[in-house]
Order: C-alpha cells, then structure tokens, then sequence
C-alpha cells in the first residue's frame, strides 16, 4: 500500500516523524491506521505541526468528497494565518474544488490510500507569511480500508528557508 514510500534526504523532522509516527499505529500489514490509533500524547513534539482532516464523502457515487479541518496544530494555524479548526476548506478556499493541483491531491489520497509530500510554495490563498512549505499528508480509514480521514504534517518557511515562528 504505501510500505515503499521514501520522504528526501533534506526532509525537515517533524515530516519525518510524522510519517514514523503514522507507520508505527498501523494495526496490522496491509490495513491503514484510523483516527482510533492516534494518540495525541505519543507525538506531543509533533503537536504544533499536526492537522486532521474529516472526508465527508459525496451522497452519489463519484461525487466529490468535501473536507473539514478536525484540528489544527498551532504552527499550521499560523502559517495560515488564523485558526481552521472547524472549516471547510471548499469555504476557506473559494477556488479549491475547480483547482486541480490542490483539490486532486486531497482527492486522490483519499481515493488510492497513499501518501502525499510536497515541498514549494503554498497553494492555499489563505497562506500569510509563509513562503515555502513542506507537507506530508497520509491517509486514515477507521476500518483500515476506507479513507474517512486525513492526517498532515505541514511547516511553513519564511523567505530565507527559516521556520515560521510567532512572534512576541
């Protein structure tokens, strides 16, 4: 399924461990983690990077599946610019669903139960300061099948590659 996955050499550790982290919960060869194998207090270092994504299927086969942010990790809120914790992204992002590069990348985690990573710039209008980002988002099936959910790891980079920070 995604056993063979390798990240790049220059990943930054949180991605790295976030996808540790997320093979270390598999319950059983061949089966994906669900939402139930997450515990928030075996990753508190990956807290601040963390998001979870609910997958609200369409009502007709084919439909396009919609998506609601469950949590939101502090250093992600910040890269967007203000907490999401709550939304739709289709709400947050007008143009998501008709912009192929970011809606099929959701989609298709969801639809084949691979793993997703990009590094570049973000895509999300919603992105403040953030001029480069590194994401690694993995797929969660509460039956160990079906994708119902999303777990990413994200960190924003300023313009000089530096990690994004709050400021005081």
């Amino acid at each position: 399924m995604t056993a063979d996955f390798e990240l790049p050499e220059a990943t930054h550790p949180a991605i790295r461990n976030g996808l540790a982290y997320w093979r270390r919960v598999h319950p059983a060869p061949g089966l994906l983690p669900g939402r139930q194998h997450i515990d928030p207090l075996q990753m508190p270092r990956l807290l601040p990077y963390v998001w979870l994504i609910e997958v609200h299927p369409g009502l007709n086969e084919g439909a396009i599946p919609r998506f609601r942010f469950r949590l939101v990790g502090s250093h992600v809120d910040l890269g967007l610019g203000e907490p999401k914790t709550g939304r739709w992204l289709h709400e947050m992002e007008p143009d998501f669903e008709s912009t192929p590069h970011m809606h099929d990348n959701f989609v298709g985690v969801v639809r084949t139960a691979q793993i997703s990573h990009r590094r570049g710039r973000p895509r999300l209008t919603m992105n403040t300061d953030a001029t480069e980002l590194e994401r690694l988002m993995l797929p969660l099936a509460s039956n160990g099948r079906d994708v119902d959910m999303l777990i990413g790891f994200t960190v924003f980079f300023d313009s000089q590659g530096n990690e994004l920070h709050p400021t005081l």
